[in-house]
């Protein structure tokens, strides 16, 4: 359904040529579809803590999904040196206790997701979704005054302590305490910076700068930088020393300091990664928040796992890596080249044709195949000449479900 969109679901399983896509209905009813995804559920209701309790948990629902995918992400991939922590946001209307308004997004409404991401792939190699202003979270080794912007960050990056990677983050995030803490974890920082920031040196403020010219002050392993392009650029960095490098634009050579231009090239993980989804997530309308976070989190395990099997050293598109996942779910053997029955089942149509009379017996009739099969006698006057040994089938029903059963071999 990401691949190929309706506006309607019923749209789907629709008999009208416009509309018709002969798969779904070979696949799955359109009652059972709605079936499953109705009582569709992650978690044991009867487990979760009542409003008020210590251990009450907002994201109970889909808290099994969420631990086994960071595990998953973590355990089956090495992200390269440069990562990056940024936000998506999954678009959800509805009432919600934590539903965020981001008008830079998109989607400006839904459940916020803080993801880290590896630059080169947009590998997600953890997440954490934001559960509201009283969300309570305590890293372990995290120090209690960074704030609940640097736990995040913290809690997102403590797998990789110790490993020597480069971590580019926005303003939101970049502090001098988090950076000077990261860096004794052998994680380098690089961000840009608020300069009302705590720790910030106050003095870069009153330094009035002329367009492409900069200041820099180092202290220890930090490096603060203000440039002025179009407007003033604050830059806080644990990385870079204080050099240049020159850009060749279209009518000049401009010198911009190394920092800006690592942050500009790495930081653009997470982005990269809501590209490649953009054109493939399925949005459909409902009131429960927690089945369409639940689609959202399958299909950015779907891209991880393109990820991976780029890595193996496979060819193709991320549409190419999903149509042969489809075909592996839904042909019989997994085979990639459906065999021809399927084929017949998928992309022809099965008329049902009148029992030809004969002398003795003018209009016959035979016992129908899925009646005898349930324990039924009911005689028809009805059979399918397409299929081998051309069983007596009763319109509707019975004869739908006898092509699912046969053909995709249910």
């Amino acid at each position: 359904m990401c691949i190929t969109k309706k506006h309607e679901l019923r749209s789907y399983w629709s008999t009208n040529p416009i509309h018709h896509m002969p798969m779904y209905s070979a696949a799955m009813s359109k009652t059972r579809f709605e079936t499953i995804l109705r009582f569709l559920h992650f978690s044991d209701n009867t487990t979760s803590r009542p409003r008020g309790h210590p251990a009450f948990d907002r994201l109970h629902k889909i808290r099994p999904l969420i631990d086994h995918f960071n595990q998953k992400f973590a355990d089956l991939y090495t992200p390269a040196q440069n990562i990056c922590v940024d936000e998506s946001l999954i678009h959800f209307t509805g009432r919600l206790g934590f539903k965020q308004y981001i008008p830079s997004k998109r989607a400006r409404y839904g459940v916020k997701l803080y993801k880290l991401c590896e630059r080169a792939t947009g590998y997600t190699h953890k997440f954490q979704i934001y559960e509201g202003k009283d969300q309570t979270l305590e890293p372990v080794g995290c120090p209690d005054y960074l704030g609940s912007s640097g736990k995040i960050v913290w809690d997102l990056v403590s797998p990789l302590f110790s490993k020597g990677y480069h971590l580019y983050v926005d303003n939101f995030y970049t502090s001098v305490a988090l950076f000077k803490h990261l860096f004794l974890e052998q994680i380098g920082c690089c961000g840009t910076a608020q300069p009302s920031r705590r720790g910030f040196p106050q003095r870069l403020l009153t330094t009035r700068l002329a367009r492409g010219q900069r200041a820099a002050l180092c202290n220890e392993e930090l490096l603060a930088v203000k440039w002025r392009d179009k407007r003033d650029v604050y830059m806080l960095s644990s990385i870079h020393a204080d050099t240049t490098i020159q850009i060749e634009r279209a009518t000049s050579v401009v010198e911009k300091p190394l920092s800006v231009h690592d942050y500009n090239l790495h930081m653009r993980g997470v982005d990269f990664n809501d590209q490649m989804l953009a054109s493939y997530l399925i949005s459909r309308r409902t009131r429960r928040w927690y089945k369409k976070v639940s689609v959202y989190l399958f299909q950015l395990a779907a891209y991880n796992s393109y990820v991976l099997y780029s890595k193996a050293g496979r060819t193709g598109s991320f549409l190419k890596f999903q149509e042969e996942i489809i075909s592996k779910l839904l042909y019989p053997g997994g085979s990639v080249a459906p065999s021809t029955s399927v084929v017949s089942r998928l992309h022809e149509r099965h008329f049902p044709s009148v029992v030809p009379g004969t002398s003795t017996q003018p209009p016959p009739r035979k016992r129908c195949r899925v009646c005898s099969r349930s324990g039924i006698r009911h005689d028809t006057r009805y059979f399918c000449p397409d299929c081998p040994d051309h069983p007596a089938l009763c319109l509707g029903e019975c004869f739908r479900k006898y092509h699912t059963q046969v053909h995709l071999g249910t």
